[in-house]
């Protein structure tokens, strides 16, 4: 699921590109009940994005979470790795 994506979209704004670029999963127990996850970036997370793409060189940011059940016992760890870039302004037109 795109969460990560969509919380940097939400924070960074639309003078940035972020794309889901990979993800991997791996199942370590049979989800039987419903299933959790805490996601979250940091404002220093978001602050260290700007700064790393501010000279609109495109980066890429590997996170990771876990799924757990309504136990708490650890299901499923998730791997995503998003693609970040700063648009570059528009030239224009004279």
């Amino acid at each position: 699921d795109p969460f990560y994506m969509l919380i940097l979209m939400h924070h960074l704004g639309s003078k940035y590109i972020v794309w889901d670029k990979a993800a991997s999963i791996q199942f370590l127990a049979p989800g039987r009940s419903t299933v959790y996850a805490d996601i979250r970036l940091s404002p220093e997370e978001i602050n260290e994005v700007k700064q790393l793409t501010e000279n609109y060189a495109p980066i890429t940011r590997q996170y990771s979470l876990n799924i757990l059940d309504e136990s708490g016992v650890r299901i499923a760890e998730v791997h995503k790795t998003v693609y970040i870039r700063r648009k570059k302004p528009k030239a224009v037109a004279a």
